[in-house]
C-alpha cells in the first residue's frame, strides 16, 4: 500500500509583476497592498515574475525577505535571468516556466490567477519555509555570523578568518576570504554559493576542505559546491 498519494488540484496562486529593482520602492508598495487587500493577500503564496534587466539576486533575497516581513508567501519566480533563476534554486523555491508578458505603467501589477500547484523538489522539503536571512554588511576577520533553521544570504564581503555557518545553504555576492559552513546540522543538500571565490575553508554537513592557496580554477570565480556521494563538488557557473 501506497503511503503518499500525488492530488492535483487548483489553489489560488497570485503573481506580482515586479518592474523596478528599487526596493524602498517596493517596501512602499507592497505595505500598501497590504494595508487595503489584507484579508485577501496575508499568507497568500506569490510567484515574482521579473523581466527588469537590472535586477539582481541580492535584491531578490531582499524583496523576499520584503514579503515574508509582511506575511506573504514567495513559493518560485519567474524570469529568463539566470542570476535569479539560479538563485531560486538555491532557495528551494519553485521556478516557473514562460508567460512572462510586456509590463505594463504600474511599477507591481497583481494578476489572480487559476493554476495546479506544481510539485518541484525542495532540498528543504522536511522543514517549513522561512525566507533566508539576510547580512547586509561586511563580516570582518574573526567575525562569526550564524543563521539558525534557514539558508543565508551574504551580500557584502566576508574578510579572512571570518566564520559563517548555516543549518541551510549560504549565498555569497560579493568576495569570501573567510570560512564557511554550510548544512552545520547535517543536512547534505544544502549548498554553497560565491560569487568571488577566495575562501579559506569550505564545509557541507562535516565534509570540508581547507584552502592554504585557492586554486587558478577557482579564485575570484563563481563557484557553486554541493555534496555528491559523500563528496565535495566544485562548479564553476
Amino acid at each position: 500500500m501506497n503511503n503518499i498519494e500525488v492530488i492535483t488540484q487548483t489553489e489560488a496562486l497570485y503573481t506580482l509583476k515586479v518592474l523596478t529593482n528599487n526596493t524602498d520602492v517596493l517596501v512602499d508598495e507592497i505595505n500598501s497592498l497590504l494595508c487595503s487587500n489584507k484579508a485577501q493577500f496575508q499568507h497568500a503564496p506569490v510567484i515574482l515574475e521579473i523581466d527588469n534587466k537590472h535586477f539582481q539576486a541580492n535584491e531578490l533575497a531582499v524583496l523576499i525577505e520584503i514579503l515574508s516581513q509582511n506575511e506573504m508567501v514567495a513559493v518560485g519566480i519567474r524570469s529568463r535571468k539566470q542570476e535569479l533563476i539560479d538563485f531560486a534554486k538555491f532557495s528551494g523555491l519553485a521556478v516557473f516556466g514562460k508567460s512572462l508578458s510586456t509590463g505594463s505603467k504600474a511599477k507591481i501589477k497583481v494578476q489572480k490567477v487559476e493554476q495546479p500547484v506544481i510539485n518541484t523538489p525542495n532540498p528543504h522539503q522536511d522543514k517549513a519555509y522561512q525566507a533566508p536571512k539576510i547580512v547586509a554588511n561586511k563580516v570582518y576577520s574573526f567575525q562569526q555570523v550564524v543563521s539558525h533553521d534557514r539558508d543565508l544570504v551574504l551580500l557584502s564581503k566576508v574578510k579572512s578568518g571570518a566564520d559563517i555557518m548555516s543549518f541551510g545553504s549560504i549565498s555569497a555576492y560579493k568576495e569570501v576570504q573567510g570560512n564557511l559552513f554550510a548544512g552545520i546540522q547535517g543536512d547534505e543538500k544544502a549548498t554553497i554559493f560565491v560569487q568571488s571565490f577566495n575562501v579559506e575553508l569550505v564545509s557541507i554537513a562535516g565534509v570540508y576542505k581547507k584552502f592554504d592557496v585557492v586554486p587558478t580554477k577557482l579564485y575570484a570565480r563563481s563557484v557553486m559546491i554541493d555534496l555528491v556521494n559523500g563528496q565535495l563538488r566544485f562548479q564553476i557557473i
